[in-house]
């Protein structure tokens, strides 16, 4: 009896870290960090405004990132998260329509998630 005991402790264990692990590598677009405010666009009807952030934490392991919010002046929606960039090229082409350094968005369907693009490391550091 004490050898099942043992054995589901430790499954129940392995369990909970590999949970862990897959919470802290797995990172969600409204779970990150704030950082440094850069820039705001306006759309073009101004109901919109793209705020850009800068993700700078990671000293002289991790590079910078930028994070781009959609705001309608009640909340905000991050919607465009790239590794390895420090700068954030934004230009709306409609009233629904934005493109953040080469990625175009629909503001209320699309994000960018640059560890969700299987093309990633192609575009990476060119911003």
């Amino acid at each position: 009896m004490k050898k099942i005991v043992a054995i589901v402790t430790c499954l129940v264990a392995i369990a909970i870290a590999l949970y862990a692990m897959y919470d802290f590598l797995v990172v969600e677009l409204d779970e990150l960090s704030a950082g440094e405010f850069l820039a705001e666009y306006p759309s073009p009807n101004n109901a919109y405004r793209a705020k850009a952030y800068l993700l700078d934490e990671g000293g002289a392991t991790v590079r910078a990132a930028i994070r781009v919010a959609i705001d309608d002046g009640n909340k905000a929606k991050t919607i465009y998260w790239n590794y390895d960039e420090s700068t954030a090229h934004i230009h709306w082409l409609d009233t629904e329509t934005i493109e953040i350094n080469g990625h175009q968005l629909n503001i209320f369907k699309d994000t960018y998630h640059w560890k969700k693009d299987a093309d990633w490391e192609s575009n990476r550091g060119k911003y």
